[in-house]
């Protein structure tokens, strides 16, 4: 599996997060639509690698997208 620069990013991005200080809480209402926006670089790397600090948000996304 080939991996594009954004998802590259994105994944840098995750794995570098996912064990520090949640400093913003996902609600599982917000998964989907974020999960979209930041497929599509909606979201600037600033603000992704701060929701990737919900380890709720990094599992559900990275069981979607990091397969």
């Amino acid at each position: 599996m080939t991996l594009t620069k954004q998802q590259r990013l994105v994944r840098t991005l995750a794995e570098s997060k996912k064990d520090t200080t949640m400093t913003r809480k996902v609600d599982t209402y917000e998964y989907e639509s974020l999960e979209k926006m930041i497929k599509n670089e909606e979201i600037p790397p600033s603000e992704i690698a701060e929701l990737f600090t919900d380890k709720s948000y990094y599992e559900w996304y990275s069981k979607r997208n990091f397969v």
